[in-house]
């Protein structure tokens, strides 16, 4: 028996291979009172179906996304229901009857023979499996007849082949926690994926994060750096526009953000946008700032941590120039062996703790590090194994050394009791805030 786990795989480097692949998702048509049945006592018939309309639709959109053509399996609704709803790109065929382990059969029988040479079956129901899990899974097949996505409850979320195995369907206690088990036993042979958790209770819902973006003339950045938001489940979008005179808000909102208006003051917008936020999360981001993939997942796994009060992301900066990735060095050293990270890194925390903090200190500049500093009183400041990408737009127009530079003077300047007014305004200009102390 080979078990082994799986690695990454670009997605442009598959997209050659698809045409004898085929990715079958299994799923329902969102009717209130019929789908995900063991959620309506917490969220209610239509919150249950309207959840599991969103796990179907973000399922679809990482299918896409591997390239591999996608055939849909369902049942509940009509064929020209699920194509209004999931769009014309996919193929659609009614599940049939049959227990799971039947209807599964029957999708890898009927692939095989219209020529497919690796099927991939998946369901909705379990958000963490990303577009790349799937690529992992064809890929494995190209070294196992079988691979298996085992589920944290002891079934699976996805199971692909190379050719018909019945007796991997038949005589499974199919919604148990001995499924992957009496599955993998029956395999001649299998490999493994990660094991991810589905949500089939109240319990397993991944906590909403809400990402409150703080611009000003930020048209030339918000529209990338809402595309990396959306890459996360369960998640809201939340612009606090602090009196742009540019297109910013209209893009935002195109983008599909919640678009508020402020005083301009990152610490003002930010505290604005937590006030209307949703989430039991919160994820404060730069305009300029590009999230990593998967970056939710990584926001949770860090936040599960126990006594941790706030997490944050490795910094990295876009573009490249001398002296750049020296910059990123040290500040990644700095701020996990010291525990200050800086703002543009991505500062995340539960909405308990941001109350508690009482939110962002009002004041001009610094108000990041204030809060990191009234945040390790209450725990563990973590650093997230993943890179937040932020503009290197402030490093190009005045160089490394200079920004270093001014970047310390205003931390040694603030030391020292200089007006954090007038520390702003120096920083913006890219003038030597040391200055203030001697005048």
């Amino acid at each position: 028996m080979m078990v082994k786990k799986v690695g990454n795989t670009a997605m442009n480097q598959h997209a050659d291979k698809a045409s004898k692949e085929l990715l079958v998702i299994f799923t329902r048509f969102p009717l209130p009172g019929q789908a995900k049945t063991r959620l309506i006592p917490f969220l209610g018939p239509e919150g249950a179906a309207e959840f599991q309309k969103r796990m179907t639709e973000y399922t679809i959109e990482q299918a896409r996304l591997t390239q591999v053509p996608i055939q849909v399996r369902f049942t509940g609704g009509t064929m020209i229901q699920m194509r209004d709803w999931l769009g014309g790109d996919c193929q659609y065929v009614e599940q049939g009857n049959g227990d799971l382990g039947e209807r599964m059969e029957r999708a890898f029988s009927d692939g095989f023979k219209n020529g497919a040479s690796r099927i991939v079956i998946t369901g909705c129901d379990c958000p963490d499996n990303r577009a790349q899990n799937m690529l992992d899974a064809f890929r494995l097949l190209g070294e196992s007849p079988c691979v298996i996505g085992p589920a944290v409850d002891g079934g699976y979320y996805m199971i692909g082949l190379v050719r018909v195995q019945p007796h991997l369907f038949s005589n499974i206690e199919w919604g148990t926690n001995r499924v992957f088990r009496q599955t993998a036993d029956k395999a001649d042979s299998y490999k493994t994926l990660p094991v991810l958790s589905d949500v089939d209770e109240p319990q397993d819902i991944p906590a909403m994060i809400s990402v409150i973006i703080p611009a000003l003339n930020e048209e030339k950045n918000i529209r990338r750096c809402l595309h990396s938001v959306r890459r996360g489940f369960n998640v809201e979008a939340i612009v606090v526009d602090g009196g742009s005179t540019d297109d910013t808000s209209r893009i935002a909102a195109l983008e599909g953000a919640k678009i508020l208006e402020s005083r301009e003051g990152r610490a003002l917008q930010m505290n604005h946008g937590a006030e209307n936020a949703t989430g039991e999360l919160l994820l404060f981001l730069h305009a300029d700032s590009e999230l990593p993939p998967d970056w939710d997942r990584h926001v949770r796994h860090v936040m599960k941590q126990p006594g941790v009060s706030l997490g944050h992301f490795r910094f990295a900066l876009m573009g490249s120039i001398p002296g750049m990735r020296l910059v990123e060095f040290g500040t990644n050293i700095r701020s996990r062996m010291l525990g200050r990270p800086y703002g543009d890194q991505g500062f995340f925390l539960a909405r308990e703790v941001f109350d508690r903090l009482q939110g962002y200190p009002q004041v001009p500049i610094l108000e990041d590090l204030y809060l990191v500093k009234k945040a390790r009183k209450l725990g563990h400041i973590r650093q997230a194994d993943a890179p937040l990408m932020t503009s290197g737009r402030r490093w190009i127009k005045h160089g490394i050394i200079k920004t270093t530079l001014i970047n310390q003077a205003v931390l040694i300047a603030a030391a020292f009791g200089g007006d954090l007014g007038e520390l702003k305004k120096a920083y913006r200009n890219g003038g030597n805030p040391l200055h203030l102390l001697f005048r």
